[in-house]
């Protein structure tokens, strides 16, 4: 079965083009897409996804508060932040709110497709160990 995943993110290019990426990759689904607010919360508990990806970075919404919701909304469902830049002290807060992951907008497609089966528990496809040898790793 497929992982179902929400995206939120207000610009419109980088939500279909994140949807593209990661519709490419077997074993994942977008099931909906928004630009927050209220719409990604009704999203979110209609559509019960397994995976919610936020980028908090909004003009029109509060993305910390979408995150705290998302969390309140479907206790079983993943939330991480996907965002353009590292913010350490919202890094924080995420945490401290309960996000699973923080991670950036920049990561490659193959990575964060791990990522996303992994924190549901899946087995990844491939992971990436390939600075092993420049720690000395076999």
């Amino acid at each position: 079965m497929a992982i179902r995943i929400f995206l939120i993110d207000e610009h419109r290019p980088a939500r279909e083009i994140l949807a593209r990426r990661l519709a490419s990759m077997p074993g994942l689904d977008i099931v909906g897409a928004t630009c927050g607010g209220d719409e990604a919360i009704r999203g979110i508990e209609g559509l019960s996804p397994d995976v919610v990806l936020i980028d908090t970075k909004m003009k029109q919404s509060d993305g910390m508060d979408i995150c705290r919701r998302a969390l309140a909304a479907d206790n079983n469902t993943t939330v991480a932040i996907l965002t353009s830049y590292l913010d350490p002290d919202e890094r924080r807060l995420a945490y401290q709110a309960g996000v699973d992951g923080y991670l950036l907008k920049d990561v490659d497609t193959d990575n964060l497709a791990n990522w996303i089966k992994l924190a549901v528990g899946r087995e990844p496809d491939d992971l990436d160990y390939s600075d092993d040898q420049d720690r000395g790793e076999d």
